[in-house]
């Protein structure tokens, strides 16, 4: 079984501002994701990463899975482990 490198803020551990962020997420996607869980060590960049996936998720120029394709090809060429 393969164990994670880092673990996320869980909600009990969390700032209420990183518990708002949380329960949204949760209501939205069913559960928050591992990113956020992370970005919670540091309340800012928490916050900027949501409103940025926020503000750039409305956009329909380029299809949901192209997207999510280009995203994990990215980070293949990163070398991202996850």
């Amino acid at each position: 079984m393969e164990t994670a490198r880092a673990t996320g803020v869980t909600a009990n551990r969390a700032g209420w501002i990183a518990k708002l962020i949380y329960r949204a997420l949760r209501k939205r996607m069913g559960s928050v994701p591992r990113s956020k869980m992370l970005a919670a060590y540091h309340t800012g960049t928490l916050v900027a990463t949501t409103w940025m996936d926020a503000n750039c998720a409305p956009g329909r120029a380029v299809p949901l899975k192209l997207k999510e394709l280009a995203q994990l090809k990215v980070a293949a060429l990163v070398g991202c482990p996850y």
